[in-house]
């Protein structure tokens, strides 16, 4: 049995992160993965991803400004982005496993499973360490209907050799959402199959302004519907209805630890992940769990993963001295045009009996917006009693970058009065916050 300090389970942001950290203060450590080395963000997940979506929002920002003088065609080359994508992505795993093995961790590649508290097993090899960081991110849900694996899920989106003519997604998340709109930009006639309410976490407003922009460039939405089951390219829903094409399973992700065994370590888990602490250590003092698979606070986001790794690598070395930060999390769906969010919805401001008010502002008129002709941009903003914003809620081309700083805003606690002397470049989205608060 081989022996090492830490054992790191996984190899996305929150793993690397960690080992570095376990690395750089002398501890021998292992990386187990059970697929490709590098993580789901740059290989199957953010990444390549946002790059498809860069070719839909220059074709959405070329067609806004059709009526203000840009004239031509434009199409968008499945393949020639593939090859793009497969470039990068591809090298994911050359690179970190030199990087891993210039720093000297051993890696093991396969299906690992415990065998009791300390130890694991990963291809006929027996490892055990004092310390474990389970690190393995989320998979996709399976879609549980006759024929449901024959659906390709996100994973499998970025292997599409040929953009499909016509494609089914099913759900109402961040990936459904942001898939229809770059199939729909790259060509593919898109149904979107929601079976009660889009995008739960976000405003409803900035919701429904995007629902309407969806269906405005020609995709299906169709509510109150679900897949019944799936006979090759047949899609079967609820109301007996029948779509043929391509079926996206868009309907979420599960921690992925089902073939684990983390009874035999100890480490509890459920459907919402494996159950931690504030200092991300699990019911197995010995065990510790980051990123996506961790139940924890934070939204399962690659910068919170990578900022729970090297928290708990920290725990790993000196003991529980430090907890997850509490910290705004700004998050988008890249659609076209983007929503973005941070702090609380209204809903959630009720909730928790905060006294706040509304600041509503249709964008579309500012010259940010007019001169690329973005009819949608809108903001919704929520300010406390003394004046701090809790809230910020925002559809447009430059929804992304507002975002950020209204999560400056937040985690700093800035008034509207600290925003109104900001010094910032004019004309720029930035110089229309202090109208926006």
């Amino acid at each position: 049995m081989k022996r090492y300090d830490v054992i790191i389970v996984g190899s996305g942001s929150a793993a690397s992160q960690a080992a570095t950290i376990l690395r750089d203060a002398g501890k021998e450590i292992a990386i187990i993965e059970n697929w490709t080395f590098g993580g789901t963000c740059p290989q199957r997940g953010c990444d390549p991803k946002k790059m498809l979506a860069e070719g839909a929002e220059l074709l959405a920002r070329t067609e806004r400004m059709r009526e203000l003088g840009v004239e031509g065609s434009l199409s968008l080359d499945w393949q020639a982005f593939k090859k793009r994508i497969d470039e990068y992505r591809f090298s994911i795993p050359t690179s970190k496993t030199q990087h891993w093995n210039e720093m000297n961790i051993d890696l093991y590649q396969g299906e690992p499973h415990f065998i009791d508290e300390d130890s694991i097993v990963i291809e006929g090899h027996e490892l055990s360490a004092p310390q474990f960081l389970i690190a393995t991110g989320q998979t996709p849900r399976p879609l549980d209907i006759p024929g449901g694996d024959q659906a390709i899920t996100s994973d499998d989106v970025f292997d599409l050799d040929a953009l499909p003519e016509s494609i089914h997604i099913v759900g109402a998340g961040y990936i459904a959402f942001e898939f229809a709109h770059i199939f729909r930009r790259f060509g593919s006639d898109v149904t979107l199959l929601i079976r009660s309410q889009a995008l739960k976490a976000f405003d409803p407003n900035v919701v429904h302004r995007l629902v309407e922009e969806s269906k405005r460039i020609g995709i299906s939405v169709r509510y109150d519907v679900e897949p019944t089951r799936i006979d090759g390219n047949v899609l079967t829903l609820s109301d007996d209805s029948t779509l043929e094409g391509v079926v996206l399973n868009a309907t979420g992700r599960i921690p992925s630890v089902e073939r684990l065994h983390l009874d035999a370590a100890g480490v509890k888990s459920d459907r919402q992940g494996i159950h931690v602490n504030e200092y991300l250590q699990t019911s197995n003092p010995a065990v510790y769990a980051a990123g996506d698979v961790a139940y924890s606070p934070n939204p399962a986001l690659t910068p919170f993963a990578g900022q729970e790794g090297r928290l708990a690598a920290l725990n790993m070395l000196h003991g529980n001295t430090r907890v997850l930060p509490e910290r705004p999390a700004p998050t988008i769906v890249y659609a076209t045009p983007p929503i973005a969010k941070v702090g609380l919805t209204v809903e959630e401001a009720e909730a928790e009996g905060i006294d706040f008010d509304v600041k509503e502002t249709d964008m579309s008129h500012f010259l940010t917006y007019s001169r690329i002709n973005d009819a949608t941009a809108y903001s919704k903003v929520l300010l406390s009693e003394e004046g701090h914003v809790i809230g910020a809620h925002l559809i447009g081309h430059h929804a992304p970058e507002l975002i950020n700083l209204f999560s400056f805003i937040i985690q700093n606690k800035l008034s509207h009065q600290h925003v109104k002397h900001l010094e910032v470049a004019y004309p720029t989205a930035a110089s229309d916050l202090t109208y926006l608060i």
